[in-house]
């Protein structure tokens, strides 16, 4: 009898200790409390920036691809403006007129290289390394269909920079207003 009474303690003390510390073998461990950290003005506008500059690359190199198939200025407007728009459906107008097309893909690795948040003129510098080796110039003149017509003195890897900047005008969109091609420095 005294056993049972012994045993009986020592499960209601154990039943205690398990309800005070809250674990009880069917409890499910909570999940982790949210990261206090948010992001800052710079990195919503970096991102913001980066958006706008993967989606100018995206439409850039459709039209391209296919520059008679459309007229590109709408698509490239949703991410560029000028001088950047002009220049460069100017490039795809010349790209048709020839007739050509580029095949192929370009290798980057952009990154955010300075950040201006003045309020007058936001803007932010990206620099990128543009990889073209395995992007080619190709011919669809009736009788050279096919033929590459790449530039043998152009760099195939060379530096290329943007200025992303933000139209208060434009609901706060941030648009690629300039691009350089730096020919001359390789990376």
């Amino acid at each position: 009898m005294k056993s049972k009474l012994l045993i009986a303690l020592l499960v209601a003390a154990a039943t205690a200790a398990c309800s005070e510390s809250g674990s009880t073998p069917s409890t499910v461990p909570s999940s982790p409390p949210a990261p206090s950290w948010s992001p800052t003005a710079e990195d919503v506008a970096k991102q913001k920036a980066l958006e706008a500059y993967e989606g100018y690359w995206r439409v850039s190199t459709a039209a391209e691809k296919a520059p008679r198939s459309k007229d590109w200025r709408s698509a490239l407007g949703e991410y560029l403006v000028d001088p950047e728009l002009t220049r460069h459906l100017a490039e795809i107008q010349n790209l048709a007129s020839v007739p050509s097309h580029m095949e192929g893909d370009y290798r980057r690795s952009p990154a955010v290289t300075a950040v201006s948040l003045d309020k007058a003129d936001p803007r932010i510098k990206i620099t990128d390394c543009l990889d073209r080796t395995g992007l080619h110039l190709v011919s669809d003149k009736p009788g050279e269909q096919g033929r590459v017509l790449d530039n043998p003195d152009q760099p195939r890897r060379y530096e290329f920079r943007a200025e992303v900047v933000r139209y208060a005008s434009l609901n706060d969109r941030w648009l690629v207003q300039v691009v350089v091609a730096a020919l001359d420095k390789p990376c």
